[in-house]
């Protein structure tokens, strides 16, 4: 009990540093990775074996690979190479963190919804349907992210008995995962693969995509460096901040990002039907992705579009009131998803409708009766125009009626002489701070003799 509490408090004091040796087989010496451990007091080989490797009877090969005479007499302060192969990795845990949406967690053969905080065990699978997002948190701190139309395995959850330190893997089948990895100590690791690639990480925020269609996945850098194979082993590219790799079973390329795209009009209020946000075209995208969050981070995700091809334009659908945050990236044409900003947005619902006008005689009189729906929440007062439209459908100089001021979604008119009319409405509204104006779309009225 002591000693192994000596070993836990000693780990802050260097007791593990990085070793290569070699071990023969064959002719040809094979790369054999090993861990550096120092003798601490009380230590044995034999007790070191049963607490921190695979099997106690491995203590035999530590022994005779450090030229131990006696396997229960160590100097205190030695230096001993332990190969990792030898090294007990324990089963390691996730959690969900927070996820929205269609969201699947399969584990033993059943699938079904996850709960917020559940634990998750090596081997779970996680599925996103459109506009789904689940955040998963590792056991060291680091978080993972899969967004929507995606499906990633977790196909490594381990922790070293010796150190503490976490190995995870992640396996995305379909789709992607964003990955912001905590510093890993040796042997520890993360890794995330694809049909097609492996790229490793000992501490770095990167994403990782696949595509089905294609064939082809796309490792993207935010910070850090990350290690990209082929998975074939026959070529790979290291990729450092700003810069991403495209991996096929063919080819893998090493590229620079994309800068992050910007609005067109970043304070402009989403008030229309549905959120649409214009893009300032950017060189060499093929495309354009957002994604819709309540929280600056994007850790409460709820939405996420891809642009048409070459359309530097982000349609999102309907949409609450309220005050949100949108990510935006460029796409480059081999898939890579370039560097992203984010935006702070109202959505303020505000518009005019329905517009109908009827009329109806009274008293050797004909009325004009002009009606609309409001559309948006809070109190809203209307301007109404009509004006008169020439031989050629031009407004004859400045409207007939301009009035502001209105409170019902109706305005009456009498007498009007026969001709061509064209009318409108304005809604206006004070909505977060902000005044909200918009016009309907113009109606035309033909009154005959």
């Amino acid at each position: 009990m002591n000693r192994n509490r000596m070993i836990i408090v000693g780990l802050t004091a260097a007791l593990l540093t990085a070793s290569p040796s070699f071990a023969q087989t064959g002719s040809a010496p094979a790369a054999v990775e090993t861990l550096d451990y120092v003798v601490r007091p009380g230590d044995t080989l034999i007790d070191l074996a049963t607490a921190y490797l695979n099997r106690p009877s491995d203590y035999r090969r530590v022994q005779r690979d450090n030229r131990v005479a006696n396997p229960r007499r160590l100097p205190i302060g030695r230096t001993l190479t332990i190969p990792v192969s030898l090294l007990r990795a324990d089963p390691d845990y996730a959690r969900i963190a927070g996820f929205r949406g269609a969201v699947t967690l399969s584990e033993g053969g059943r699938a079904a919804p996850p709960v917020q905080g559940q634990t998750l065990a090596e081997n779970a699978i996680l599925t996103t349907g459109a506009n789904a997002f689940v955040r998963l948190a590792l056991s060291d701190g680091s978080h993972v992210v899969v967004p929507s139309n995606s499906r990633v395995r977790l196909s490594r959850l381990r922790r070293y008995a010796l150190n503490g330190a976490v190995d995870h893997a992640l396996t995305v089948e379909a789709g992607r995962a964003e990955s912001r990895v905590t510093p890993r100590r040796r042997p520890g690791g993360f890794v995330v693969r694809t049909p097609v690639s492996v790229s490793a990480v000992r501490g770095t925020d990167f994403r990782v995509a696949y595509n089905d269609d294609a064939d082809r996945s796309a490792t993207e850098v935010i910070e850090g460096v990350v290690e990209v194979d082929s998975g074939d082993g026959l070529s790979e590219a290291v990729a450092v901040a700003d810069q991403g790799v495209s991996t096929s079973l063919t080819d893998t390329r090493l590229l620079p990002l994309l800068p992050a795209p910007a609005l067109t009009q970043p304070d402009e209020v989403q008030s229309g039907p549905v959120v649409d946000f214009a893009l300032a075209p950017l060189s060499g995208a093929a495309g354009y992705r957002g994604r819709l969050a309540t929280d600056a981070g994007m850790i409460d995700a709820f939405a996420e579009a891809d642009s048409a091809p070459n359309q530097p334009r982000l349609p999102f659908g309907p949409l609450t009131d309220g005050a949100y945050f949108l990510r935006l990236s460029a796409l480059s044409p081999e898939g890579l998803e370039g560097r992203a900003t984010t935006y702070s947005f109202i959505r303020a619902r505000n518009g005019v409708g329905g517009l109908t006008s009827g009329s109806e005689s009274r008293d050797n009189r004909r009325f004009y009766r002009f009606r609309w729906e409001a559309e948006g929440e809070g109190e809203a007062r209307f301007r109404f125009q009509l004006s008169r439209e020439d031989a050629e459908g031009r407004a004859e100089g400045p409207p007939l009626v301009d009035q502001p001021g209105v409170v019902e979604q109706a305005f009456t008119l009498s007498d009007l002489p026969p001709g061509v009319y064209t009318w409108r409405v304005q809604g206006t509204r004070h909505r977060f701070g902000r005044l909200l104006q918009v016009w309907s779309e113009p109606q035309q009225l033909r009154i005959g003799r």
